[in-house]
Parts: C-alpha cells; sequence; structure tokens
C-alpha cells in the first residue's frame, strides 16, 4: 500500500482516509478563512494612512472586498458537505486572487519592496495552513509562482537585482511549502494508518485473522438498527466443532490451532463476502448472515456442516461440527438473539452433535 503524498494506490483506502481527515480539515479551513480575512482587513487598516491616493482604491478594493469576501464564503461552504467541490476550488483560486491583487499593486509605485513580502506569504500559506490537499496545494501554488515569474520580467519589468532577488525568495518560499505540505500529508496518512491498524487488530482474532467479540456487538447493533428502519432481516448461526477438547488433551495446543485455522478456511470458503465471520472464542464461531430467510440460513450451515464432515484434517483425521441457528426479529436486542442461538446450538450439541437446530 502506498503512502506517496499524491494518493493511495488502493482507492478504497484513500477514500477512508479522505472521509476520515474531512471534519478536521473542515474545521481548519473554516478558522484559517476567518484568521486571513481578518488580517486582511487589519492590514488596510493599518495601510490606508500611508499607502499612495492613487493606490488606494485597488489596494482597497483587493484587501477589504475582494479577497476577505472569497475567503468568508469558504468559512460558510465549509458547514457544508454538498458544497465541498466549490468550497475547494474557492480555497484554490482565493490565494491565486491575492497574489495578482498584490502584482497589480506592487506595479503601480516604486516603492514595492515591503508589499511584495505579501506574496511569498501567500504561497507558504497555501501549503501550510490553508486546508487544501497537497495536490491542490501544488497546482495553486505553482500558478501564483510562474504569473508572479511572467509578471516580474515581461508585464512590468523589474530591475535585474530586484527580479533576482525576487526569484529568489519565490523559489523559496516554493520550496519551503512543498516541502511542507508534503511532509504534513505525508505524517496525516502515517497516523491514519497507525489508527487503522490499531483498530483491526481491537476487532481481530489473533490466530484465525477473523473479526472478534467486539465487532460482534457492532454487526448485531447496526443490523437491529437496520432491520428497524428497512425490515431486513439478518440470521445468527453459532458453530462449534464436536469434542474439539480431545484434539488440545490428545495432540497439543498446536494442532488444536491447526484445526481451527483449517476450520476458518472451510467457512470462509462457503460463507458470502457480505457475511461477517467471527471467532466467539475457544471452538466456537459465530456468522451474521444478511438479507437471509429461514431457508437460507439453513441451506447455508447444512452445507458448511457436510464440508466439515468430508473434510480430512491434518493429523486429528475427521471432525463434526454443531451449528444452532435463528433469525432477528421485532422485540430482539443483542442479548436475546444471542440467547436464542445459543439455545438452538445447546438443542444440537444433545441431540448427538453434527446437526443443526434452528429457533425463532
Amino acid at each position: 500500500m502506498s503512502t506517496n503524498s499524491f494518493a493511495f494506490k488502493d482507492s478504497q483506502t484513500q477514500e477512508r482516509f479522505n472521509e476520515w481527515r474531512r471534519p478536521s480539515r473542515l474545521k481548519q479551513i473554516s478558522a484559517i478563512s476567518i484568521l486571513t480575512a481578518s488580517l486582511y482587513l487589519i492590514f488596510a487598516y493599518v495601510t490606508k494612512s500611508f499607502i499612495p491616493a492613487d493606490i488606494l482604491p485597488l489596494a482597497t478594493l483587493v484587501h477589504v472586498y475582494l479577497v476577505p469576501s472569497i475567503l468568508i464564503v469558504i468559512a460558510l461552504l465549509a458547514y457544508f458537505k454538498i458544497r465541498y467541490l466549490l468550497m475547494t476550488f474557492l480555497l484554490i483560486i482565493a490565494p491565486i486572487v491575492a497574489a495578482t491583487g498584490n502584482m497589480l499593486i506592487v506595479s503601480e509605485f516604486e516603492g514595492y519592496t515591503t508589499y511584495q513580502t505579501e506574496l511569498y506569504l501567500i504561497i507558504f500559506w497555501v501549503f501550510t495552513v490553508s486546508g487544501l490537499k497537497f495536490i491542490h496545494a501544488l497546482l495553486s501554488g505553482l500558478l501564483i509562482y510562474i504569473s508572479a515569474t511572467i509578471s516580474a520580467y515581461l508585464i512590468y519589468p523589474m530591475n535585474t537585482e530586484a527580479f533576482v532577488l525576487h526569484s529568489f525568495w519565490m523559489i523559496a518560499a516554493l520550496s519551503f511549502g512543498i516541502l511542507s505540505g508534503y511532509l504534513l500529508e505525508s505524517s496525516q496518512k502515517t497516523i491514519f494508518l497507525k489508527k487503522e491498524e490499531l483498530e483491526k487488530i481491537a476487532i481481530t482474532d489473533r490466530l484465525t485473522g477473523l473479526y472478534n467479540r467486539v465487532m460482534f456487538d457492532k454487526v448485531v447493533k447496526d443490523e437491529l438498527e437496520k432491520f428497524k428502519r428497512y425490515k431486513r432481516t439478518f440470521g445468527l448461526m453459532i458453530l462449534d466443532i464436536d469434542f474439539f477438547k480431545d484434539v488440545n488433551d490428545s495432540y497439543g495446543h498446536l494442532v488444536g490451532d491447526d484445526v481451527l485455522l483449517e476450520f476458518t478456511k472451510i467457512i470462509k470458503r462457503y460463507t458470502r463476502s457480505s457475511d461477517t465471520v467471527i471467532r466467539w472464542g475457544g471452538e466456537e464461531f459465530i456468522i451474521i448472515s444478511l438479507e437471509v430467510d429461514k431457508d437460507g440460513l439453513i441451506t447455508l450451515a447444512e452445507h458448511i456442516r457436510k464440508k466439515v464432515e468430508e473434510h480430512n484434517f491434518k493429523t486429528v483425521g475427521k471432525k463434526t461440527v454443531s451449528i444452532g441457528l435463528t433469525l432477528n426479529k421485532e422485540s430482539d436486542d443483542i442479548n436475546s438473539i444471542l440467547q436464542r442461538t445459543d439455545q438452538a446450538l445447546y438443542i444440537s450439541k444433545n441431540s448427538g452433535r453434527n446437526s443443526t437446530n434452528f429457533l425463532y
């Protein structure tokens, strides 16, 4: 899985990263847009007394009306998910507008060097605090750099000394900005992958790689909520390997682990991708089967039972499995549906094992 600063190679991972990062990005974008708009207004107020009178209307247009207005709109759009693309577009455009305004202002009078520092700050702002994704920040930053270089060389030419210094500080600002943006996004992706790894460890059985009890509560709770809204039933199945204790006692726990791994492969081979398979503990497993009726659930259980019966396990030979089944109903909670499935399993184990029983 790639962690380059542009995108994960796995599109699903990229989408999960985007969703994970989005709430904090929106807060950042909203806050920094309001702060930057405020600073522009303060800057306009501070400089109005000594900026040349013939340039004041242009400076006022840029620093009071144009740039702050765009930034305030961006801050408001950050609260509306349906306007996310528009907000991103304006966030890319806003620094370009600010930079263009700065270039127009400094071209109008000779004492421009003090005001030109705004241009370098804009580039650094794009990469470090704007909240733009790195690829979008790179697009905005490069457009500013190219247009500023063309402007300083062709449209409003500077003398050689000024152009060389200006070019150096532009390259410096762009370089620092790109490096900062790259490192920031890379570190966020590293944090995200570590978070996903820890979450996976928390919900995964170490031996079999199946989900554990933590995931059971989440999935059943979600499916019970969906049933209330959409009336989609789901099935619960508990599978218990018969006489598994004899395996551990006779062959040792390492062989017992091998049996559990082989059993896991059988279950995974014959369940659907929409089914959730859980190691409940010891030799007990649970399958949560979505959008299934009684006949379909029994057919699945019997298929697995027969495949286990037919399988020749390494070292221990033949083994069988007892299975308890149920479907959810209107009055169910997590405990009631689990208890009913467990009762069905109890019937299977006490009626000779290697059997399937359904309770509703």
